[in-house]
């Protein structure tokens, strides 16, 4: 068979056999190696899914921090070390803290993931579950399907069937889905292009422009900035 197929034109390439072990221990290296990340990037989220630009500075396990840009320099930073969520606007001196949930992550930044999940998706791995009994691997289609039982519900993480490449992970409670990643645009077998959507419906799509992997990252560029008032975060409003 030829024709123009997603990865362009040419004939489709034969499905590569695998096995559940193959996949596991692929995710669990790419888990291992990439361990940090420095950025540059476009987030898209909320009812005006307007593209902002955004730096970036990811360290596992649970460590983010965010410059939110615009023409005149920095309109917002926010970061978390993982148990406290700070935002400031430096306009405003004022720094506004409150618990790194994923409620406030998804009021302030609009991603619909906690820290530690958001953590291994922006490095380019499913979040991490502890897995309840062995996991399946099934060929749904054009794809191969890695089942995940966890506790109160399952992971699905879906491969192409010849480059073994991940494309989305899905998890589902009680038959209806959770949370929905597709991974995209690879680049050095990095994923450069994120579409996340919730349970709730929320929504975020992530752009990278500019990527560091396994950055040396100072453990204080996660800490919050001295501010003359410290207000709680259900205070802050979204970022424009």
């Amino acid at each position: 068979m030829t024709g123009c197929g997603p990865l362009g034109v040419g004939a489709l390439r034969p499905a590569r056999p695998t096995s559940v072990e193959e996949l596991v221990g692929d995710i669990q290296a790419r888990r291992t190696s990439l361990t940090s990340l420095r950025a540059r990037m476009r987030l898209r989220s909320g009812l005006a899914r307007m593209w902002t630009r955004q730096a970036i500075l990811v360290q596992r396990p649970s460590a983010i921090r965010i410059d939110v840009l615009s023409p005149f320099g920095l309109a917002l930073a926010l970061g978390t070390e993982g148990r406290t969520l700070w935002a400031f606007p430096p306009q405003q001196r004022v720094r506004y803290e409150g618990p790194a949930s994923p409620a406030n992550f998804a009021r302030l930044l609009g991603t619909p993931l906690g820290v530690g999940d958001l953590v291994d998706v922006l490095l380019g791995v499913p979040p991490t579950r502890e897995a309840i009994a062995p996991p399946t691997l099934a060929r749904v289609g054009g794809e191969y399907v890695l089942t995940v039982p966890y506790r109160g519900g399952s992971q699905l993480v879906y491969f192409t069937t010849d480059m073994l490449q991940m494309t989305r992970v899905e998890e589902r409670r009680d038959g209806a889905a959770t949370m929905h990643v597709t991974f995209g645009d690879y680049q050095d077998g990095f994923a450069r292009a994120l579409d996340l959507v919730a349970e709730n419906g929320a929504t975020a799509s992530i752009a990278f422009d500019e990527v560091e992997r396994n950055a040396a990252i100072d453990a204080t560029a996660f800490e919050p900035p001295a501010a003359p008032r410290v207000l709680p975060l259900e205070r802050a409003g979204a970022p424009s």
